[in-house]
């Protein structure tokens, strides 16, 4: 490995989680670097591709309107019904998609935090607004809102992705495009010690202290959809970036994860 002063974090993919651990990590200090697989102009990963909606607890819309959407106008607040999202609600949700196969620390974690996580992308330059085209309908004049996913970055998923490259460039955290992480170095007591990647010059050893590895699944990985999914999803229509192939998931396994 060549004897420079390693990062302190190398993140791998730049969507809506590699961006939000890149920024919370230089606001802790940290030396960071973003490693993205894609070229620039197909940045952002699945995250791109989603509508940008969002599901937290919260106690109703004057809740949400203190520091998640601060500039929503009292006309826009007349026309809105909020219920109440309770941490119960959402853990029932949770449970009934994944069909109780939901680590139980991990889901309470995922809730418990949801709400505050909200107001940090929103102190992070995230501007959201009521998705009313997805889980609304209207009766006397006003919108009501269902089902828990009410609120979406301004821009969807583009939007969300956008802001959050703005913030990053802001705060002047390093990102490589076309630069995919192929490898996790570790030192002789196993710990990480680096990362391999392959860029536009070939392949390069960076030193770091630690790996966050956001790189998205294998959903555009036929030969992985098939060992993990089953027959036949070889031959589905993918939705999405065409660079999460199961990179991540693969690195970490080779080391023993």
């Amino acid at each position: 490995m060549p004897s420079v002063d390693p990062y302190d974090v190398i993140v791998a993919g730049a969507g809506n989680a590699a961006l939000c651990a890149a920024i919370n990590a230089h606001h802790q200090g940290a030396r960071v670097l973003v490693l993205e697989k894609a070229p620039e102009e197909e940045k952002g990963g699945n995250s791109y591709f989603t509508a940008g909606g969002f599901r937290f607890t919260h106690n109703g819309l004057d809740d949400v309107c203190q520091d998640v959407m601060p500039d929503l106008s009292d006309a826009e607040r007349e026309q809105m019904i909020l219920p109440t999202h309770d941490r119960q609600f959402f853990y029932d949700t949770l449970m009934k998609v994944t069909r109780h196969q939901a680590d139980e620390e991990l889901a309470w974690i995922l809730i418990d935090e949801s709400r505050d996580a909200m107001a940090w992308l929103r102190e992070n330059g995230v501007r959201f607004i009521p998705m009313y085209g997805r889980q609304s309908y209207e009766v006397d004049g006003k919108q009501h809102f269902y089902g828990g996913v009410n609120i979406e970055a301004v821009g969807g998923g583009a939007g969300l992705v956008t802001f959050l490259l703005e913030r990053a460039a802001k705060l002047g955290i390093e990102i490589r495009y076309q630069t995919g992480a192929t490898k996790l170095i570790q030192d002789q007591d196993y710990k990480i010690s680096g990362v391999t990647v392959r860029g536009p010059e070939g392949y390069e050893d960076i030193p770091c202290r630690s790996v966050v590895l956001a790189c998205g699944g294998f959903e555009s990985n036929p030969e992985m959809r098939v060992r993990y999914l089953g027959p036949g999803w070889d031959l589905c229509r993918v939705r999405g970036t065409r660079h999460n192939t199961g990179d991540g998931i693969n690195m970490a396994l080779a080391i023993g994860a």
